[in-house]
């Protein structure tokens, strides 16, 4: 079943963008990367996956995932709620200074600096 996940996680024309996790794939008629859970990125999934892949021993896709997250949340001028998926922008709607994203965030960077993946 992991196996299967990564494919579908790791394909490019369903979840694997500029900046993964899509909150829906790119090929499904409804993905709307400015609406929200219709398609943006957020940290606290993409969190879960890295922590996810890293406990099924995918930790080279686990790291990949963690340092594209990050590219993504240090691309901007601040901490959104949500990413497009596909040029890292936030949405219109998306909130800015956002609580768990920013938490997520500094483990992430502290973890990384650590050695460890999560």
């Amino acid at each position: 079943m992991a196996r299967r996940l990564v494919e579908h996680l790791t394909d490019h024309q369903e979840f694997w963008t500029d900046y993964p996790i899509p909150t829906v794939a790119k090929c499904d008629p409804k993905y709307n990367p400015n609406q929200m859970w219709r398609g943006p990125t957020w940290i606290n999934i993409n969190y879960i996956f890295i922590e996810a892949l890293a406990m099924n021993g995918y930790i080279h896709l686990a790291r990949e995932l963690r340092d594209r997250t990050l590219k993504l949340v240090m691309g901007q001028n601040d901490i959104y709620e949500y990413y497009h998926p596909e040029t890292g922008e936030h949405p219109p709607k998306a909130a800015p200074i956002f609580g768990w994203s920013a938490a997520l965030f500094i483990d992430l960077v502290i973890n990384r600096a650590q050695g460890k993946i999560i």
